[in-house]
């Protein structure tokens, strides 16, 4: 396995970046109602919220840093969520 402390971003070739499709993203933002994966994301957050008011110190900081990045995620799906309403306006 490559070390990951040498490896270097790689710039996309603008012409590059047409190809590319997000198939889940896709399907996530085409669609008007919530999606089902907010329900799992729900109950994944109050199983963190249990571990952080009674779990071990390193459980703790493994709950903190999971629900950080499950509202980082749940943040972008709104900022996404906007843009596509917004773009869907404006045509």
């Amino acid at each position: 396995m490559k070390s990951m402390q040498n490896a270097q971003p790689v710039a996309a070739d603008k012409d590059e970046v047409g190809w590319r499709h997000f198939p889940q993203f896709e399907m996530l933002l085409s669609s008007e109602e919530p999606p089902p994966v907010l329900g799992k994301v729900e109950k994944t957050c109050r199983i963190l919220d249990d571990i952080l008011k009674s779990g071990t110190d390193a459980d703790k900081a493994r709950a903190k840093a999971a629900m950080t990045a499950f509202g980082r995620s749940l943040d972008l799906l709104r900022a996404l969520t906007e843009m596509r309403d917004k773009t869907l306006k404006a045509k």
